[in-house]
């Protein structure tokens, strides 16, 4: 799942993810339009931009938290260090930042919480 507003930027990071064979939901332009996929999906994981078309992520990030879906903050106006403290389980980026790095963050965050998803499946 990516929500990020700025088209450009999706762009890359979506196109970043398919070429490794990632199926990518969104771009998600806003904090309504995110919120309404995750009503009726649960995706692996997630890319977030932190300021949005409507405002602020954090209702998606709450969300995403207590369904225990990981999810990577990818932003150049947030203090990565508070966003740690709020949502310890999540992980930061700074904008700029190359497509490959958000690849690495989600792939360690996914290999972090496969233990926890198998135990879970049963």
């Amino acid at each position: 799942m990516l929500v990020e507003d700025e088209v450009f930027v999706a762009m890359d990071i979506q196109m970043t993810l398919e070429d490794e064979g990632w199926t990518v939901a969104g771009p998600f332009p806003s904090t309504a339009d995110a919120l309404s996929y995750l009503d009726e999906n649960i995706p692996t994981c997630a890319i977030l931009d932190v300021r949005l078309t409507d405002g602020d992520v954090f209702p998606v990030a709450d969300k995403l938290k207590e369904t225990n879906i990981p999810f990577v903050f990818h932003s150049g106006h947030a203090d990565g260090k508070a966003l740690e403290e709020v949502y310890p389980d999540s992980a930061f980026c700074q904008k700029p930042c190359l497509p490959t790095s958000l690849l690495q963050q989600v792939t360690r965050l996914l290999s972090r919480d496969e233990p926890q998803r198998r135990a879970a499946a049963g």
